[in-house]
């Protein structure tokens, strides 16, 4: 029997012939030897399948896997998380580069602190023709305070969800629903771990993440689905509700955390502070408009 490896990169990938030989090769020359690759297809049209299977061909730490139909980024990500065998975890997106040592200073980290659950880098936010335009950098203590003091420094700091795609332990992420299909799952999965243990961080720019930027004059796609709809395509037609989902699931986490009492009565306060009053316009503009999203149906549906 095989030996589980010390990494499993999981790379889900929807249409992207255009980048992913380039991620594959940053993957496999990474300075790390005991890693896999699982190449998570989401049932592509272009050629995506033929890459990763010549890649898959050529290189037995590469395994490729194909959904029979689309099943939503939420879903491919999750697939490649259960396809996957080693000690850690890592999420990696099919447009994106990463220095060779990426995964042994990350994992070295945590090798060195078994109360970290992931370990961030910093990440440089680059656009379609790989010129960065941003730089991000794990800010703030998240490791070693107590959970309730990281939940809410994570809650009230967390910008870019760019900790999604950290080195993480696999063991705690198979103790979550993993990556849930509704616009916040990945804030929400991101509060849970941090609950279990702290983020570590190294300040080097070792994550090179693609990210389109809107030139002047240019216009948005009305074709293109809804964030919505691209976690998950049953999600279409429903109503916009991210800030009140956020502060549900807030509440969830909280209720459910090992805590004890007087904790949980802080965070709770905490939560509807953050998602409540500070995001209170958002959440009458969702009520707002799912109010006349449902009048509008109603008024279809009564018409002959």
């Amino acid at each position: 029997m095989t030996p589980a490896p010390l990494v499993s990169v999981g790379l889900p990938v929807y249409n992207g012939a255009e980048h992913l030989a380039k991620a594959l090769d940053a993957v496999l020359d990474q300075d790390l030897e005991d890693f896999e690759v699982i190449v998570c297809d989401n049932a592509s049209t272009d050629a995506t399948a033929e890459i990763a299977r010549d890649y898959a061909g050529r290189d037995a730490r590469v395994r490729y896997h194909r959904n029979a139909r689309n099943i939503g980024l939420a879903g491919n990500f999750n697939k490649a998380l259960e396809l996957a065998g080693g000690r850690y975890f890592k999420w990696w997106a099919h447009d994106d580069w990463h220095p060779r040592n990426l995964l042994s200073r990350t994992t070295g980290v945590l090798e060195a602190d078994p109360s970290a659950v992931l370990c961030a880098t910093g990440v440089a936010v680059m656009d379609d023709d790989g010129e960065v335009f941003e730089e991000w950098r794990p800010e703030g203590d998240l490791l070693t305070p107590a959970p309730h003091v990281r939940f809410h420094r994570l809650m009230w700091t967390l910008g870019e969800t760019h900790p999604l795609f950290s080195v993480m332990r696999a063991d705690a992420l198979a103790r979550t629903p993993g990556y849930r299909p509704f616009v916040g799952g990945d804030r929400v999965l991101l509060a849970q771990l941090i609950l279990m243990g702290g983020f570590a961080g190294v300040p080097d720019l070792l994550h090179h993440y693609r990210q389109a930027r809107m030139r002047p004059g240019a216009r948005k796609d009305p074709t293109r689905p809804s964030q919505a709809e691209i976690l998950d395509p049953a999600n279409k037609g429903k109503l916009p509700s991210r800030t009140w989902r956020l502060c549900y699931e807030h509440l969830r986490l909280v209720a459910a955390a090992p805590l004890g009492a007087r904790q949980k009565l802080w965070l709770a306060g905490d939560v509807l502070a953050r998602w409540g009053v500070k995001d209170a316009r958002l959440l009458a503009a969702e009520a707002y408009h799912s109010g006349r999203i449902l009048a509008s149906r109603a008024v279809a549906k009564a018409s002959p």
